[in-house]
Order: C-alpha cells, then structure tokens, then sequence
C-alpha cells in the first residue's frame, strides 16, 4: 500500500469481507510518515478489523556493516510503529541465516511484534534447509510467527501447480510456523492457495499497480518545510481531483476483493477478534 488512498480501497474491501489484511510499507517510503497515514485511514474506514501493518528488511551481505544497517533499519521501523517486521535472508549463506536473522529481528521481538523470515523458494533442498533454519531460531528461543516465502509469477496453470505443492511440501517441513507466499500472482494459483496449507498471500503489488495508473507520472515536489515528509508518490496522488481519487481508490478495492474472495479469506477476522479478547483478558 504506497499510499493511503490504496490502503482504503483494500481496507474497505476487507472490512465488507470481515477479513484480515496487512499492509505493506513499500522500499523507500518514510516510515513514520506512512504508518500515520495508513493508521488514519485504518480509523476511518476500517475501525475494529484486524490488521497488521508490514515492512521489508533485505539483508544485502554478511559483512558486519550490512548486518548493522539491517538492525538498525529494524529498530528504525518498530519506532515507526510498524507492527511486522519480515526479514529477508535470501543474500545470506545458509549456515550465517539463522544467526543474521536473530540479530535483525530482535528489534521486533523486544516489542512483541510479529516476526517473518523470508526465504527464497528456488533452491534446491528448500524444505530441509527452512526446516533447520527454523529449528536453530527455535533454540535460540527466537522462533518467527510467520516463515515467508520468495517466489515467482506462475508462468501457466502446471506452473502453479508444482509452486503450490512446493509451498505445501515447506510448510509441512516446518509445521508450527505458518507459512506466507510473497511474490506475483496468478488466478490458477490463488485458487489452488485456498485448498492449500500456506496460511496467507500477497497480492504481489497488484491492487497498488491497477491504482497508480490514475496518479501523474511526475511526482510534486515536496516545499522545503514540509512537516508532512510524504513520499513523492504520495503528494503527486494529493493532486488528483475528488472524482480521480474515488477512481483510484475503487480500483484498489476490486483488487483486494479479488484477492479475498479467491483466498477464502471471508470472515477470518471474527476467530482472530475472539482470540485477540481472550489474550488480552489472560493479561
């Protein structure tokens, strides 16, 4: 969701759906900036449904400098309010992944946000080694909430199938830590999803691409003393007219419906409210 005007659409369609939704702060936007944006529209649209509000952490290298910028990008995010932190590990030599992300993600866990580890899904032996990934930050005592998974756009229906039964055969491989597919994707596989083991999907940025058409390709100009410090992207959208942004916004809302819809993610909110009520009165 680059914009608030994208996270309406999508928070309107899952408010209407009764169900969950995250959304995701995209590379290069500020942070604070966005979480408040997303947080107001969240209280407009959508108040008591249950979201999470995500960020990407790319580890570029096992340098100690990259492993420190990482950690420092996580802490910067949690003081964001972001309440997801997904750390992506891919660059990262298989026996130095558990130890990085154990650094990277501690940030979160201080806080008792929610933690993904994501992995890419091409290698070979992918489901041994997410498994020992995993089982090492378990005995860290760091196990993640969520296991992410890397993954690209399904070129045709037999495609989707071998990707399906791949993201089957992780989860299995690393029961007890739901597994989320990241990436493009396509109508064969998001209906095969829904009958699948992988608890959650991305859109892969594609009610954001079907909005954004409508925004004007020469992003405004940000005034030197702009409190506001939104992305680019952000101000040209405020330049559009009422009608315009309604345009975008109802593109957006289309998309996620889809999304949902094909997921079977209808009235997955109510379980998680129920349960959110009980863990509160257990505090």
């Amino acid at each position: 969701a680059p914009i608030a005007g994208v996270a309406r659409g999508a928070l309107v369609a899952a408010k209407e759906l009764g169900a969950v939704i995250g959304l995701s702060l995209p590379a290069g936007a500020p942070a604070r900036a966005w979480f408040d944006g997303i947080a107001a529209a969240a209280d407009e649209v959508a108040a008591g449904l249950p979201i999470f509000l995500s960020a990407e952490i790319l580890v570029e290298g096992e340098g100690a400098t990259q492993v420190e910028g990482a950690t420092r990008r996580a802490w910067e995010l949690v003081d964001a309010g972001l309440t997801h932190l997904a750390v992506d590990v891919a660059a990262i030599s298989v026996p130095e992944r558990g130890r990085i992300a154990g650094e990277v993600v501690q940030a979160a866990l201080e806080r008792g946000l929610g933690v993904e580890v994501v992995i890419p899904l091409g290698e070979g032996r992918a489901a041994s080694r997410a498994a020992s990934l995993f089982e090492e930050l378990a005995e860290r005592g760091q196990t993640p909430d969520l296991a992410g998974v890397r993954c690209p756009e399904p070129r045709d229906e037999e495609d989707a199938r071998l990707q399906a039964a791949a993201l089957a055969r992780l989860s299995q491989a690393i029961a007890g830590v739901p597994v989320m597919r990241r990436g493009p994707v396509s109508q064969a596989l998001l209906e095969l999803l829904r009958a699948s083991p992988v608890k959650a999907c991305e859109d892969g940025g594609a009610a954001a691409a079907r909005a954004l058409g409508l925004v004007p390709a020469a992003p405004a100009a940000a005034p030197e003393d702009d409190p506001r410090r939104v992305s680019a992207l952000e101000r040209a959208a405020g330049t559009l007219s009422p009608e315009a942004t309604d345009r975008l916004e109802a593109r957006a809302y289309v998309e996620a419906v889809d999304l949902l819809e094909r997921l079977g993610a209808r009235g997955g909110a109510g379980p998680v409210v129920r349960a959110l009520e009980v863990a509160r009165e257990d505090r």
